[in-house]
């Protein structure tokens, strides 16, 4: 299974990294929002996991260019946006789960695992 991170706090996205490869998952990290909107159209991920406050490309331009070319990937957002608009507008545009920073690895797992799983 292969996951993709965009996260621009580069010891963030390591950390996130590191609890997934943990549980044996590939997985790939940008830390720009044209990076992570590049690798999300040119390659095939199970999951990708996406922060809003992006620099180059807003997450949330991100997650418009993944539903409009890979509509069934999950796409996680793992975000410090506390405002219900935000959520409200990335549920809306077709993001699966809505995580608010700051979180535990753990709490990272508890809403991955479940989506690769059904990916099985």
């Amino acid at each position: 299974m292969r996951i993709l991170i965009a996260e621009d706090d580069q010891t963030l996205g390591k950390f996130i990294r590191e609890a997934l490869e943990t549980e044996h998952y590939n997985v790939d990290v940008k830390i720009d929002g044209e990076q992570a909107r590049a690798a999300a159209l040119e390659n095939e991920y199970d999951v990708v996991i996406l922060d809003l406050n992006l620099p180059r490309l807003d997450g949330v331009n991100v997650l418009r260019q993944i539903r409009i070319n890979r509509p069934s990937v999950p796409v996680l957002v793992l975000t410090q946006r506390s405002k219900v608009e935000d959520r409200v507008e990335c549920l809306d545009l077709g993001a699966d789960d809505y995580i608010r920073k700051p979180f535990t690895p753990d709490q990272v797992k508890e809403h991955v695992l479940p989506v690769l799983a059904g990916k099985l």
